[in-house]
């Protein structure tokens, strides 16, 4: 592993930025990465100065080299209005300098940042898509109650996060947030989103700080019960409306069946009248025409 591109990236310098601070081509300095050039001493001396570390570290490094530049501290730059790292503090006595122990990496923190909007577009997006009716059959009445639904979930987590942000004490942050995200991944295990290995695998981690695995099957469990027997109470009352509907229609069917009898037995009983009466008009034209004769 080339030491000079890894430290570059964990700066979070492009190759560009570098060549630009210690006045060389792009091209040259990427020769130098890639070992098709050695670095020449006078560069060296400035690279050395430039990020505070000693010269060794700008060939090739071993694992063991490379776990020392991880466990060393890294200060904070601004380089031309973008945020850079390196090894030494801007000022000279070190006063109001933050450390930094940034984890291991093999894309640069802009290249990161760039990732992460795009992630973060990526969730509203859906989120947007979640809380809106897309189905053009539905009634103003159902996107309504669809959109506030969404917002409420959304909601409430935003005054979760909100919370989180304006604690004083910056060692609640995290915790806070771990209880967060072991809420939503012990809700997903419940409702059989997630696979209990996915939990269970994770890395154990002290108490109160970071994500309790035992404690987030624990949650699970609970939620399930409460979410079966919720599901089955529900599932029962839909079955009994079902056999009420079933009910009413087989009601329905035999009161159409008796409505048809019913007139049946009207159109027959009109049809004999007529008929009766038909009879007696015969009877009594034949009685006048004996009478006459």
């Amino acid at each position: 592993m080339n030491g000079l591109k890894y430290i570059r990236v964990r700066c979070n310098l492009s190759l560009n930025d570098l060549a630009e601070c210690i006045g060389v081509t792009r091209q040259a300095l990427s020769a130098w990465e890639n070992g098709k050039k050695e670095i020449p001493e006078q560069r060296k001396e400035q690279l050395s100065e430039f990020f505070g570390i000693d010269q060794r570290y700008f060939g090739e490094i071993s694992e063991e080299e490379k776990i020392t530049l991880l466990e060393k501290a890294m200060f904070r730059y601004d380089h031309n209005g973008r945020e850079s790292y390196r090894y030494k503090p801007q000022d000279k006595d070190g006063k109001n300098q933050h450390i930094y122990f940034l984890p291991d990496t093999r894309i640069s923190m802009d290249e990161k940042y760039v990732l992460a909007q795009k992630r973060k577009q990526e969730i509203l997006e859906k989120a947007d898509d979640i809380i809106k009716w897309t189905d053009h059959a539905g009634s103003i009445a159902s996107q309504i109650a669809c959109i506030n639904r969404g917002c409420s979930i959304y909601g409430m987590t935003n005054d979760l996060m909100e919370m989180m942000r304006n604690m004083e004490k910056m060692i609640l942050k995290m915790p806070f947030y771990y209880e967060l995200m072991s809420v939503w991944k012990a809700m997903l295990l419940a409702y059989g989103h997630m696979e209990q290995e996915e939990i269970s695998g994770s890395a154990p981690s002290e108490a109160h700080w970071g994500e309790d695995p035992e404690w987030i099957i624990q949650m699970a469990e609970v939620i399930r019960k409460h979410w079966d027997a919720e599901r089955s109470y529900h599932e029962n009352c839909e079955e009994e409306r079902r056999k009420q509907q079933r009910k009413e229609k087989e009601n329905k069917e035999q009161l159409k069946g008796k409505d048809q009898i019913t007139r049946a037995e009207e159109q027959n009983r009109q049809f004999r009248e007529k008929c009766s009466e038909s009879g007696k008009e015969a009877v009594l034209v034949s009685s006048a025409s004996d009478h006459h004769d």
